[in-house]
């Protein structure tokens, strides 16, 4: 054990020290040409803007008459994706489409319409096989219980002793794990790159392989390679030695790709990450050999269960404090996005751990005493509730497995700051005159104001000149006024700041003579 837990303090170091970039879930954030857009002329290159590096995977340009072109090679990556587009395009309307591979290594995709000179029917864009995706969180949901049930078997193996079911049930989970890591590679190619099921495409594999899942597999095999070898060498030190370190390199695996480890500051996510895994690993690991010790009383199940009981606080205790750390960052600060896929599913495991953590509560402080005291309804009580504990877990696994297909909400977060609020009007008036403002965006911070002067008629007025006064009597934010300066019969107010929400009172003077100073005034609720 020494060893082992030297071993365990060298890995979190390397953890630590991962000399990663961090960054979130990529989203598009904007495109040039924008969407839907009609151009005079044909473009010599197509921009789309990301919230971190993205790496293009298959860009295709799709004619009116269904013509494909394939464009990757003309394709640059980045935070600013850059499209060269064939130096003649014919008139019409065209469909850019993308697929790109975000730092997490789940790809993303989508569409850029735009036309050239007139709009016309055009081709759609081939969309990804939905039977990828059902097979692809198959295989992942299957590779998650190999990974927590088969390793963690070794691992409990090497604390308790195993009993000839559960290292039976270990050895075939983590033999099952192997080609089920290879499959989900396999997926994820095909995945990226948005190809239909049945297809035979060279690249799949290493598209696959190239995204940072390659590595979380790659790491996963190793590690189901690692129990394999601790389940089937006679119990001691060595094999110990081998259970520790598949549990270290499989929960290293997971910290390598994936939301959570992609999250900034990952100098906090991925450790977070690496000690989620490893706690939990340990904890499923338990259930299936303590289910199987506890149908009859024998020395062999009063020690395991003893051993469980002692080390299991420190498994529980990394498993709840990383996950609040993980989740706070994953669903940002609170706003709509909370309400994403992400977000709705993170509920729902809550809900699911907290039953779960109820259970291994009352199993700890009630049952357990009994249990090693020789009460054979203790016993019976906690294999139900290890039945219980088995298919909750089940369950989780699945929820986990659905986030490789919905971006968290801190990254939808960042798509909707970078979308720009819309502007707010106001109308004010007194017995002649009329002015029109609009603010632009309607939101605190840097703001512009455009003024639109007419008389009660509708008919535009020239005074001398205008200026703009604004305050916020209840945070006390005294009046500060600035010019208004006439642009083509409108009247703006740039470089102004409006430093917090609040319903900000604003006052207008406006100069129509040198004799005549006409006041307006209206209150604006700032979001």
């Amino acid at each position: 054990m020494r060893h082992s837990r030297i071993i365990l303090v060298f890995c979190l170091l390397l953890a630590l020290l991962a000399p990663m970039q961090a960054w979130a879930h990529a989203q598009l954030l904007s495109t040039d040409p924008v969407d839907n857009a009609v151009l005079d002329a044909a473009p010599q290159a197509v921009q789309l803007q990301f919230n971190e590096p993205v790496s293009p995977l298959a860009i295709s340009l799709i004619d009116s008459a269904g013509g494909k072109t394939d464009l990757l090679a003309a394709t640059t990556g980045g935070e600013t994706m850059a499209v060269t587009l064939p130096a003649e395009l014919p008139q019409g309307t065209h469909v850019l489409s993308w697929r790109v591979v975000s730092t997490d290594g789940h790809p993303i995709g989508g569409s850029l319409v735009f036309s050239i000179g007139t709009i016309t029917g055009a081709a759609a864009a081939e969309v990804s096989d939905p039977a990828v995706a059902v097979i692809l969180w198959a295989s992942k949901a299957v590779l998650f219980i190999a990974l927590f049930a088969g390793i963690g078997g070794a691992v409990f193996g090497s604390v308790a002793g195993l009993p000839p079911g559960a290292q039976r049930a270990s050895i075939g989970l983590v033999i099952i794990g192997l080609p089920a890591a290879a499959l989900s590679l396999w997926l994820q190619g095909l995945d990226a790159l948005g190809l239909p099921l049945l297809s035979t495409n060279a690249r799949i594999l290493a598209t696959g392989f190239a995204t940072s899942y390659g590595a979380t597999v790659l790491a996963i095999g190793v590690g189901f390679v690692l129990a394999l070898v601790a389940l089937c060498l006679p119990r001691g030190k060595v094999a110990a030695g081998f259970a520790w370190l598949a549990l270290i390199t499989g929960a290293l695996a997971l910290a390598l790709s994936g939301h959570a480890s992609a999250a900034s500051p990952q100098w906090l996510t991925r450790p977070a990450v690496f000690l989620h895994i490893a706690g939990i690993i340990f904890w499923v690991g338990a259930l299936l050999p303590l289910f199987l010790l506890l149908r009859e009383r024998s020395v062999a199940a009063d020690h395991a269960l003893a051993q469980f009981s002692r080390f299991v606080p420190f498994a529980v205790a990394p498993i709840v404090v990383s996950g609040v750390t993980l989740a706070a960052i994953q669903m940002g600060w609170p706003g709509p996005h909370w309400l994403a896929p992400y977000g709705l599913i993170l509920g729902a495991k809550l809900c699911l751990l907290a039953v779960l953590f109820s259970l291994a509560l009352w199993n700890r402080q009630w049952l357990t005493k009994p249990a090693l005291a020789g009460n054979a309804s203790a016993r019976q009580r906690l294999r139900q509730s290890i039945v219980l504990e088995a298919l909750l877990i089940l369950v989780i696994l699945g929820l986990v497995a659905g986030w490789r297909f919905t971006p968290p909400p801190r990254a939808l977060a960042t798509v909707e700051a970078s979308i720009p609020a819309e502007p707010l009007m106001l109308h004010l008036m007194d017995a002649k005159t009329m002015a029109m403002v609009s603010l632009t965006p309607g939101q605190a911070g840097p703001v512009s104001l455009d003024i639109w002067l007419s008389d009660l008629e509708g008919l535009p007025i020239s005074p001398l000149e205008v200026s703009v006064t604004l305050s916020e009597p209840a945070l006390g934010i005294e009046p500060f006024k600035r010019a208004a300066i006439e642009q083509d019969g409108v009247w703006r107010v740039e470089g102004l700041t409006i430093p917090v929400p609040g319903i900000w009172h604003m006052e207008m003077d406006i100069r129509a003579s040198r004799f005549e100073l006409i006041k307006l005034a209206e209150d604006i609720e700032i979001p």
